[in-house]
């Protein structure tokens, strides 16, 4: 499951949602976290449409586990929202969407290896969409925290791990935000490009 992303700067997330995408974006009254790592309990801003106003509200992520109040659930499967058995995204899923962005995202492979000190790693490998400046991945969120939306892998994704981040076109923002999302469970067609990153020593 994905738990590191990086985040971009203001002026490149601005440039890109304002200058690029042409949404009517608050000037967020926060200090912006830039060009650093989150990973599940850390607060990054995500993009949310509330109170008729599209802005950035930095949230937590992850959200407090309903079964252990030391551990936090930073991923949801988005199959769950079509399941009759109720999970505790449902909510979140109907009406409480997000987006988060980022310049790349990481996963941990399936093999491991040892590094001089002895310590056993998985491998790890960085995602983008090489079709677009910045990452959009589907989030959702509840009071202070969100949670990234995740989905069976496409082609790219699948060698590495079996769930992926839930990617999102610009086209498909809104429908995301406010629409029937349905037809975005299926990201077999979405662009991605992958890097694996360095050994450790």
């Amino acid at each position: 499951m994905c738990n590191q992303f990086q985040l971009p700067s203001l002026a490149d997330t601005k440039k890109y949602l304002v200058s690029d995408l042409h949404l009517p974006l608050e000037e967020p009254s926060f200090d912006f976290p830039e060009n650093c790592s989150v990973f599940p309990k850390g607060i990054a801003p995500v993009l949310l449409y509330q109170d008729n106003r599209l802005e950035l509200v930095p949230k937590t992520w992850g959200y407090p586990s309903p079964f252990d109040h030391k551990k936090v659930v930073f991923n949801a499967r988005i199959e769950r929202f079509f399941e009759k058995k109720r999970s505790m995204w449902d909510s979140s899923f109907a009406k409480s969407r997000c987006i988060i962005i980022a310049n790349q995202f990481f996963e941990s492979g399936r093999k491991t290896y040892t590094a001089t000190n002895k310590h056993q790693y998985h491998e790890r490998f960085t995602f983008h969409n090489p079709d677009e400046p910045l990452t959009l991945i589907a989030g959702i969120y509840q009071n202070d925290y969100f949670s990234m939306a995740t989905t069976k892998p496409n082609s790219v994704m699948a060698p590495v791990h079996d769930r992926m981040p839930l990617i999102i076109a610009p086209s498909e923002l809104r429908q995301w935000l406010f629409q029937d999302f349905s037809s975005l469970v299926d990201r077999k067609q979405i662009s991605l490009t992958s890097a694996k990153v360095p050994n450790r020593k």
